[in-house]
């Protein structure tokens, strides 16, 4: 399917989704991890920042095997920000507001570039090189972020989902020592079994559908 794709675009074309693609990526991911590390040294902790990852520069969140594992087979990660919860004002309250920052960047991320992308459709969709990578990159780019949002929150360690349950419950809970100890096996069985792809599939859709509507409301499409 893949060849058949690609054989029927030109090569600029096949740079400009290449380049969307990887340009995504990079600034999903990179605003997704600034964001757990502005949050977290507002929150009292500055290890973050001791590490270099109070930076917009997308380069110092990625990770080469999960960006290269993200773009050969849809699975990826970036590197996770270093974090010291017991330097947090309030350890609950701080390691709460940490977890989400990330996956609620994704999703006002998504919500803006639905509505770039509604923007630039209605009102430059000049059949050019420049309005098709627009339109390329911010499909990419929201869609992109919701599926960060959803995979993000899956309560399983050691997503962003697990840490939330870690600052609403004693470290002592049966769960949590669970989900803990066997995290990246229920992760990677859910892959395999295809679950977790027709899931995301599933509440990606979900999730986008109420933002074209708005857009398409905003924009008269």
């Amino acid at each position: 399917m893949l060849d058949i794709i690609l054989s029927n675009m030109s090569g600029i074309e096949i740079l400009i989704y290449s380049v969307s693609f990887l340009l995504a990526i990079m600034l999903a991911f990179g605003l997704h991890e600034f964001s757990h590390a502005y949050v977290a040294v507002k929150q009292g902790d500055l290890t973050p920042k001791a590490f270099g990852r109070l930076t917009l520069n997308p380069f110092r969140h990625i990770d080469p095997l999960g960006f290269m594992l993200l773009i050969l087979v849809g699975f990826g990660w970036a590197k996770p920000v270093p974090i010291n919860p017991l330097k947090f004002k309030n350890y609950r309250k701080g390691l709460f507001f940490t977890s989400i920052a990330g996956v609620t960047t994704n999703l006002i991320l998504a919500f803006f570039s639905m509505g770039l992308l509604f923007l630039t459709t209605k009102y430059f969709n000049n059949n050019n090189y420049s309005s098709m990578f627009l339109m390329v990159f911010f499909t990419y780019f929201t869609y992109l972020n919701i599926g960060l949002f959803v995979f993000n929150l899956l309560p399983v360690y050691p997503l962003d989902g697990y840490n939330v349950l870690v600052s609403l419950l004693k470290p002592t809970n049966k769960l949590l020592m669970f989900i803990r100890k066997y995290g990246m096996y229920i992760i990677l069985g859910l892959m395999l079994s295809q679950i977790l792809s027709i899931g995301l599939s599933y509440l990606v859709e979900y999730i986008a559908y109420p933002f074209e509507q708005f857009w398409s409301w905003i924009f008269n499409i």
